[in-house]
């Protein structure tokens, strides 16, 4: 854990980048810019959680920074709707007191998020005209609209006294969009003629090379591949996904199918778009009890769960746990989405529980059904063509993107690339670039509408439970100091087999050293607290090779 900065001095001068979350990491985006004492916020975004966090779905970034800037934090810029780079908002919404600008679509996710939380009017946001400038004390900031898998998308120009920094934020080249207008370099080309000091760009797709494909070739092949099939198709994919979910749409049109949104965030994200005009096929969508009463021929279920969550509609779809949708032999799941690092096996197992149903599964390795929203390497090269920066500060991704962007930005005759660490504070100009401060960084854990520290102790004891299991063990002590004979010992996630020789163990040796006490020990309860637990930790370790969290309960009578 990094300290706090305790020499906020240092950046009454100068212009500087920081991340709180998004470097070294897919998603929890969340990045800092200072000019002469002035601070911006560009996104603020959570991240799925792995197996290190048991029984939690999802992380925010710590901000605990911005208590110490707050008197100097003009604005938080929601660069896209993604909940990655905006989920954050609501669940942080206390710790924000400057205006948060968004565009009318992000804007009504985050609105829709801060409903479910009764905290509409806790934060001041607004809505971001992206074709005028956002004029700030010691920051001009423009926009430049982008392609992506979310509608509104775009880039921001941050000018500065000190020159032109490009957030990049997530962006890809696509000639043919489901939604928005074609991607146009020419914005890019003429920024790089004003010259630009600094890129702050995406890394995620930097390790794969060529050129991403466009949301047009899937719309072509979601239409090709509902016509191979009579039964009931799935698709699975992100929920803000609103391109795939209108070329979904369109499929299931040509196919006569009627559509069942399945899944909250789901749901929601179809309606901020049906309020934002931008799907126009809103009578296609039917209800869940309609779904069970349809002919299978005729349904297309469009749910969450393409990264394996166990609290997903399709978990529950696939463990037959879902109240109105059932699946059968012969029906058909479309992972319509990217594997996020880390979730490889959620998701691998939730296919497998699928395939011995004998259901079919289709991925983007047997048919085009996803494309992604980032550029792969050769348009990251081309945007550095394009705007020729000074430094290069490659950002969202893991360190692997990291190092790809890097390879890419050197050999595109970037000056200075340089390689972060959320936490680490970095002076762009004016002079040498170099990192100047720790500030501290971490995660908070979302559990349900609460958030807690990553390194909170019951999340500790989750983590120890889930690889040692837990002993418990209680014991009653007579008022003449003699043992109860009615010893309970229960295990939870231990192998069953020894278990009845470890428990015999543990009485013999434990009742013969508490014998061996003498009365003023066997009155303290912490000295029989630790006979109970060495002898039951020196039992369980040579008969079971287990060193178990212990849970001692001593009654007195």
């Amino acid at each position: 854990m990094l300290k706090n900065s305790n020499n906020i001095k240092i950046y009454e001068k100068g212009l500087y980048f920081l991340s709180l979350g998004g470097i070294g990491e897919i998603g929890a985006n969340c990045y800092l810019y200072c000019c002469d004492g002035k601070w911006i916020m560009i996104d603020l975004g959570l991240s799925f959680a792995d197996e290190q966090f048991p029984g939690v779905d999802l992380l925010v970034p710590k901000i605990n920074f911005l208590e110490e800037i707050k008197n100097n934090l003009e604005a938080i810029i929601i660069s896209h709707g993604h909940e990655d780079h905006a989920g954050a908002v609501a669940y942080l919404s206390d710790k924000i007191e400057c205006p948060v600008y968004a565009s009318s679509f992000p804007k009504l996710l985050i609105e829709n998020r801060l409903k479910e939380f009764g905290k509409l009017d806790s934060i001041n946001l607004i809505e971001l005209d992206s074709t005028k400038n956002l004029l700030l004390e010691n920051f001009n900031l423009r926009f430049i609209e982008t392609t992506h898998s979310i509608p509104q998308p775009q880039a921001i120009v941050i000018e500065t006294k000190y020159g032109n920094l490009l957030h990049t934020a997530d962006w890809k080249i696509d000639s043919k969009p489901t939604l928005g207008k074609a991607f146009n370099k020419n914005s890019f080309i003429d920024l790089g003629n004003e010259g630009v000091l600094a890129l702050i760009g995406d890394s995620t797709n930097a390790d794969v090379p060529g050129f991403s494909s466009s949301e047009e070739d899937v719309k072509n092949e979601l239409h090709q591949v509902f016509s191979r099939y009579i039964n009931r198709i799935v698709v699975t994919c992100f929920s803000s996904n609103i391109a795939r979910i209108i070329n979904i749409t369109n499929a299931a049109k040509k196919s006569n199918r009627k559509i069942a949104l399945i899944g909250r965030s789901m749901k929601k994200n179809i309606e901020a778009a049906v309020k934002a005009n931008l799907i126009a096929d809103a009578e296609i969508f039917i209800s869940e009890e309609e779904a069970s009463l349809i002919p299978k021929e005729n349904l297309v279920i469009i749910c969450t769960g393409s990264q394996g969550e166990k609290r997903s509609a399709l978990y529950r779809i696939a463990y037959n746990s879902h109240r109105n949708i059932h699946l059968e032999k012969d029906d058909v799941v479309i992972f319509s989405s990217k594997d996020i690092p880390g979730n490889e096996k959620s998701i691998n197992a939730l296919k497998n529980l699928l395939i011995r149903q004998r259901i079919e599964i289709i991925t983007a390795d047997d048919d085009l059904v996803h494309v992604s929203g980032h550029g792969h390497a050769e348009e990251i090269k081309q945007m550095y063509n394009w705007t020729k920066p000074f430094i290069s500060i490659p950002v969202h991704g893991e360190p692997m993107h990291l190092e790809s962007h890097k390879k890419i930005s050197e050999a595109s005759q970037v000056p200075i690339t340089k390689i972060l660490q959320n936490g680490k504070s970095f002076k762009i100009a004016p002079g040498d670039c170099a990192i100047v401060d720790d500030i501290e960084t971490g995660k908070l854990i979302v559990e349900g509408k609460y958030l807690y520290d990553s390194e909170s102790d019951f999340i500790r004891d989750r983590r120890k439970y889930s690889y040692e299991g837990i002993a418990m063990i209680s014991i009653v002590i007579n008022d003449d100091l003699t043992i109860d004979k009615n010893i309970q010992l229960s295990f939870i996630g231990l192998p069953y087999e020894e278990i009845d020789l470890a428990k015999n163990t543990f009485q013999t040796e434990f009742i013969e050293n508490y014998l061996k006490l003498n009365q003023e020990q066997k009155s303290s309860d912490q000295n029989v607290i630790d006979l109970i637990k060495k002898n039951l930790k020196i039992a369980l370790k040579n008969i079971l090779q287990k060193k178990p969290q212990i849970k001692i309960h001593l009654i007195r009578k």
